[in-house]
């Protein structure tokens, strides 16, 4: 046997390993209501819905029958706790069948409990599921119609109402509107496979495309001529707020969308989660994703574990620092949001490597992502909920669902050679007309 034979099946014997510790702690997140956020005792016994349409993704690629009908459960469980004005509520505990009142809510649960449902509906071919979750998947988009408080096209999203529930993201965030183009082209496909109209759907995802690029994306070098127009774009929008009363010179160097825009200010740090999914989503075109992805690697947001949540982190006396960072300890500089890993998001910037074709990174970012997930505080194959982003020490809850999802979406990603279900919610990039790239 050769040494590259002897390292290809070293390879291989490492991934089958990862593959089946993924498997166990997924199926052990498995209860009647759907996935539990963790399979961990002093963990979350909540189906979450975001962690839930996230844990999807993983659970549907395996072909595993169970693993379907726990997400059936989950989407079941969410869509009957469906508030009367469409809203799907964060989460709801395994144990009591009742919604949990400690968070108030969040928009990407109405997000992602609309993705899933198309996931399912791939991967499965349950169309009659699809059929009889309409009514609330409809409700579920007016609601966030409803978050577009000016009538501009983008979800006004509040600080800390989303995934990043413990970071200062407002506004116009990234994550959010680009998870929402997700949505509606996944509501058109939904539309489509019942023989109804989704046009609306796609026009509107088309837009918010057009509008994300527009409003997040800033190139370079500096063309006073393209920035005067794309100032005029974005003022019949009424959003040029942000940018008119800043100085020029500290927006003409961003290699990857701002994380958010708002009054008179914009986020500053790269959001792996808002530009892994611009890539996925075919909101950044060619160019845009090859400056995202050659930024992450450069500044290091994938370095020791893929991939730090927000990079660089915050510090105090900066502008975006909350007090409520020191919380527990839990966001202070390279923790939790604050410059984290956290491997559920290190399976999709995987799978953002795959679909940009560096499958030769794919496969390194793949390999450290399975030793992240390996180490733990207490034993080995912990499936934690985040590292340390210098340290790469695992310090949340063991055991996480999406942690492990994620692992196997990523690895099938690597071997299929194209990322699952995101082909279906993807369209040609919409790229700002008077913004060159």
């Amino acid at each position: 046997m050769t040494v590259a034979s002897h390292k290809a099946d070293e390879h291989a014997e490492e991934r089958e390993l990862a593959r089946e510790r993924a498997l166990d702690v997924l199926r052990r997140c498995m209860a009647p209501l759907g996935f539990k956020g963790s399979a961990f005792e002093g963990g979350y016994p909540q189906v979450w819905a975001r962690d839930a349409g996230i844990s999807a993704l993983g659970a549907l690629v395996t072909g595993d029958p169970e693993l379907s009908v726990c997400t059936r459960a989950s989407l079941s469980t969410l869509g009957e706790h469906q508030t009367d004005l469409g809203m799907i509520h964060l989460n709801v505990d395994t144990r009591t069948g009742s919604v949990t009142t400690e968070n108030a809510g969040a928009v990407d649960a109405n997000l992602w409990f609309i993705v899933a449902h198309d996931a399912y509906r791939q991967a499965s071919g349950d169309l009659d599921f699809t059929r009889a979750a309409w009514p609330r998947l409809e409700r579920a988009a007016l609601w966030l119609r409803y978050q577009d408080m000016n009538a501009c096209g983008l979800l006004e999203v509040p600080e800390a109402a989303d995934w990043a529930d413990l970071y200062s993201v407002r506004y116009n965030v990234l994550y959010d509107n680009v998870l929402y183009v997700g949505a509606l082209r996944a509501l058109a496909n939904m539309a489509a496979a019942l023989g109804a109209n989704g046009a609306e759907h796609e026009a509107r995802a088309d837009d918010l495309a057009r509008k994300i690029n527009l409003l997040l994306w800033l190139d370079r070098p500096w063309d006073p001529h393209a920035f005067a127009a794309q100032l005029e774009e974005l003022k019949a929008l009424r959003l040029e707020w942000y940018l008119l009363y800043q100085n020029t010179a500290t927006l003409t160097e961003k290699p990857y969308y701002l994380a958010w825009a708002g009054f008179r200010e914009f986020g500053h740090t790269f959001d792996a989660f808002g530009n892994g999914l611009a890539i996925l989503l075919g909101v950044a075109d060619e160019p845009r994703r090859e400056r995202i992805l050659t930024h992450a690697r450069a500044v290091g947001a994938d370095d020791p574990y893929p991939i730090k949540a927000f990079y660089p982190p915050i510090y105090p006396g900066e502008r975006d620092w909350r007090e409520y960072y020191r919380s527990r300890e839990l966001n202070l500089p390279f923790q939790y949001h604050n410059g984290g890993i956290w491997p559920f998001l290190g399976g999709f910037y995987v799978a953002a490597l795959v679909h940009a074709g560096h499958i030769d990174r794919a496969e390194r970012q793949l390999s450290l992502l399975i030793e992240a997930n390996r180490r733990g505080q207490h034993g080995e194959w912990e499936f934690n909920e985040w590292l340390h982003g210098l340290s790469g020490r695992p310090m949340g809850h063991p055991q996480q669902a999406w942690s492990a999802a994620l692992l196997l979406y990523a690895l099938d990603a690597v071997e299929r050679g194209e990322p699952a279900f995101f082909g279906a919610w993807r369209r040609p990039a919409i790229a700002a007309a008077t913004v060159g790239t």
